[in-house]
């Protein structure tokens, strides 16, 4: 799955293919074909999913994930309504998700789901999806299959929401997590923590924090966590009276060399060198001599 622009390369409906099932007064047992990736969404009723010598009871709402190169066979008792989708990995491909979203999805594909719960009108959503791309396809109307890969999307974000993929609560906006990083930043940077444990702090990933923080200021966090403790360092070489090394100590440097590192490269001069023009400039504005140390 990609977020890039949409292109016809594949013939959906060659790579999909769908049914609604609805059981009378038997028991219905199908086998779900192995050669695509097979999604089945129960409506009402009960039953097993067997794959190999595992059964699976179900019972509706629930879904069902069959990745492709695996087989299964579905028993459903009388009464019970669902809908099933196979799809191959080639049109998987085409469906256009958001980074992040994608890269779960991916995941997603991968690993069987047996039975797990979904909530009732997901189901409902599901199965009508399922039919209405099945019945587009198979009328190959104009846009039948530009509508079909719209429809899709849809299917795969229902089913990232119905994982243990997709975050309990809403993802934070891109401004919302800049702002809470350099409210952060000014907390820890003394700390020194990697940008991992940032966004660990701020519950979003390494990519999503970069992302937003190099939209909203053109930098790296890690450029701007260096620029936040060289501001600080700045400020007390200019205003404090503490020896270098105090001033190291206090903004968390282990070694005072490092440090010393640290400044020259983000000033062009060493932390002593740097405190020897910051007072001839002092007393330079001052037009006086007088407070020459």
């Amino acid at each position: 799955m990609n977020n890039s622009s949409l292109r016809p390369i594949v013939e959906l409906a060659r790579e999909l293919d769908g049914q609604v099932i609805s059981t009378t007064l038997d028991t219905a047992r199908w086998t779900l074909p192995g050669g695509q990736n097979c999604v089945f969404v129960l409506i009402a009723g009960s039953g097993t999913v067997m794959t190999g010598a595992e059964a699976t009871p179900l019972q509706a709402p629930n879904l069902i994930w069959i990745p492709a190169g695996q087989r299964a066979e579905l028993m459903l008792l009388a009464g019970s309504r669902g809908a099933w989708l196979t799809i191959s990995d080639a049109a998987l491909g085409q469906i256009a998700l958001p980074g992040h979203m994608a890269e779960d999805m991916r995941r997603f594909a991968l690993r069987p789901q047996l039975g797990t719960r979904i909530e009732r009108d997901v189901a409902a959503r599901l199965a009508t999806l399922f039919a209405l791309m099945t019945e587009e396809l198979r009328a190959s109307a104009s846009g039948s299959e530009d509508m079909v890969r719209h429809q899709l999307a849809i299917v795969a974000i229902l089913l990232w929401r119905s994982s243990d993929l997709a975050p309990a609560q809403a993802r934070p906006a891109p401004r919302t997590i800049v702002s809470n990083f350099l409210s952060t930043v000014d907390l820890q940077m003394r700390s020194h923590w990697t940008v991992a444990s940032y966004a660990r702090y701020l519950g979003v990933s390494v990519d999503r924090l970069t992302s937003a923080v190099q939209r909203a200021t053109g930098q790296t966090p890690l450029a701007l966590i260096h620029a936040r403790l060289f501001a600080e360092a700045r400020q007390m070489m200019e205003n404090s009276g503490l020896q270098i090394s105090e001033v190291s100590a206090h903004l968390g440097f282990d070694d005072p060399a490092y440090f010393s590192r640290f400044f020259k490269r983000l000033s062009g001069k060493s932390p002593r060198q740097y405190r020897l023009d910051a007072a001839i400039n002092q007393v330079r504005d001052g037009g006086s001599y007088a407070a020459w140390p």
